[in-house]
């Protein structure tokens, strides 16, 4: 889970595609144009470990939107095949999201205000 939020981040579409279960996977992937990702929290996981065939990882991705801190909520599903784990599919919850005042913290992990950092 991790290494496909940082392919999001850096815009790897190609990764994305190989780390996607053929079954699921879209077309065609463009995170390019996706919102400016700023922090994952993993909330559990279940299985996926050394021997399982799949797993769950239920994490929160944070994500600005102007001067609002937003967070796509998911619970991810994924098979282990030939070595590789996968993505399948996911279920979405409810959006989250709050104003981020100016002298807050930056939610990027820079330990700078948010007016000197991601919100200047």
């Amino acid at each position: 889970m991790r290494s496909r939020y940082s392919a999001n981040v850096l815009g790897d579409d190609a990764y994305l595609a190989r780390s996607w279960h053929p079954s699921t996977r879209p077309v065609e992937l463009d995170s390019r144009a996706g919102p400016r990702w700023v922090g994952l929290e993993i909330v559990a996981t279940d299985a996926g470990g050394a021997g399982d065939t799949e797993g769950m990882v239920e994490f929160k991705a944070y994500y600005l939107d102007g001067n609002k801190l937003s967070a796509l909520h998911e619970q991810s599903r994924f098979l282990h095949e030939e070595g590789r784990w996968l993505y399948v599919n996911g279920r979405i919850y409810p959006s989250q999201s709050r104003d981020i005042g100016r002298n807050e913290a930056c939610p990027c992990g820079s330990g700078k205000k948010f007016k000197r950092c991601c919100g200047g």
